[in-house]
């Protein structure tokens, strides 16, 4: 059976042998680190361990990622196909500053819940990736949908496609990196 440590400090929760010199939700020395034991059984550890909270919450990934094929796509290909993508893209680029708002209300509703220092390293790294992402957002939605198509145009989208992308992925990471804490209790 895997060992587990907890932060005295913040509730992290983390596997024994994984942590390094600080808490990554929260900042503190590994020395407020104790023992900890989950109350819940191992069949629910299990299914909580499957990560199905981050699919949901992370919706503006995948929107994100199509995003960046199919405004590249849109301006490679020509014609009718060219025209058909520029309208699903027009949609995307409207949808995904609002899924990215709700994913960060929601991230900070989740924060406030689990962690007694809301504000550690790690939670206000994603807290500014999450406000570039929402920024860069509404600006490709601006560009797209005012049909910004000349040279620079379409560079400025396709460059911030890729930061939305980036900033996506990039909060998924992070993200990734404090799952463990939801479980403590």
């Amino acid at each position: 059976m895997k060992k587990y440590l907890k932060c005295k400090v913040c509730g992290f929760v983390e596997e024994e042998g994984s942590l390094k010199e600080v808490c990554p939700a929260c900042g503190a020395p590994v020395t407020v680190f104790e023992g900890y034991n989950y109350t819940i059984s191992e069949k629910r550890l299990k299914l909580m361990e499957l990560h199905i909270h981050p699919i949901l919450v992370h919706f503006p990934q995948s929107i994100a990622s199509l995003s960046l094929v199919f405004i590249i796509l849109a301006f490679t290909l020509q014609g009718e196909v060219s025209s058909n993508l520029i309208i699903v893209e027009k949609i995307l680029s409207i949808i995904l500053p609002f899924s990215v708002l709700t994913a960060i209300g929601a991230g900070l509703f989740d924060a406030r819940i689990r962690f007694k220092k809301m504000f550690g390293p790690l939670l206000k790294q994603k807290i500014m990736l999450g406000s570039l992402f929402f920024l860069s957002s509404i600006i490709t939605a601006v560009l797209i949908n005012y049909e910004t198509f000349d040279y620079w145009g379409k560079v400025g989208i396709i460059t911030l496609s890729i930061v939305n992308f980036l900033c996506s992925g990039l909060l998924g990471f992070k993200g990734g990196k404090l799952i463990n804490s939801k479980l403590s209790g």
